[in-house]
């Protein structure tokens, strides 16, 4: 680095073109000026560079470019777009809407419950130091499985997991937990995405569903939280 100025008379000597990559710290740190600043990034001829650096013109077309850009109109598509879990029960993939999820967490020992053997009811599970109510969702919507099993894995590969979802705060909310074969993640869908369930359809799986859509290939069940909750609820006080 190669101050602007210097005591001796003379003309000015310009620095050469980025010094501190060629004499700076970067360098071979031969630059005199080195013993003054110490580091390149206190020496007001980097500060003058990277000044011009952020002063400098855009290039053609840039400004233009980007007013394009912004004059676009929101897509209104993507706005309507809902998040949904996608996850797998038996063969059969299930959606539920993000906004009744409270988390999923890895499958854990379930405290079966005296005199509810043979009900949906799996029993009590603790998570995060809470005992929640695990359902078999197996048994609830009649996919098959074990109505005891927590994350029954029989059929095809995959990670089973417990699914937290709730319903409504303080007194009058609802919680449950329920295990699944496998879950796919968090995938948004439209509503051009979505097509009718068939009223032939009679399983409760179908009657707990809004919706179907196509995923990867496979038909995925919307599940309606409010119509889900309800079976729940009426299972457990049945």
């Amino acid at each position: 680095m190669i101050d602007h100025e210097h005591d001796t008379p003379g003309p000015k000597q310009s620095p050469m073109a980025e010094c501190w990559r060629i004499i700076g710290v970067a360098g071979d740190r031969s630059c005199p000026e080195l013993q003054a600043y110490v580091h390149c990034r206190n020496c007001p001829v980097l500060a003058e560079a990277a000044q011009g650096f952020f002063d400098r013109g855009a290039p053609p077309g840039y400004l233009d470019s980007w007013q394009a850009i912004l004059e676009e109109p929101a897509a209104a598509a993507e706005a309507a777009t809902s998040s949904v879990l996608v996850f797998r029960l038996d063969r059969e993939w299930l959606a539920l809407p993000t906004s009744a999820l409270v988390e999923v967490t890895p499958a854990r020992r379930v405290h079966t419950v005296p005199h509810r053997h043979g009900t949906p009811l799996s029993g009590l599970v603790n998570i995060r130091g809470q005992l929640e109510l695990c359902m078999s969702l197996h048994a609830v919507l009649g996919l098959g499985g074990s109505p005891h099993a927590t994350s029954p894995a029989e059929h095809g590969s995959g990670t089973p997991r417990l699914i937290m979802i709730e319903k409504g705060v303080g007194a009058t909310s609802q919680r449950w937990v329920f295990g699944v074969d496998d879950v796919a993640g968090v995938h948004r869908v439209g509503p051009a995405d979505l097509r009718p369930v068939p009223s032939t359809v009679g399983q409760a799986a179908a009657r707990c569903s809004s919706a179907l859509f196509g995923w990867q290939g496979r038909t995925v069940a919307l599940l309606d939280e409010l119509r889900l909750f309800e079976v729940l609820h009426d299972t457990v006080s049945s």
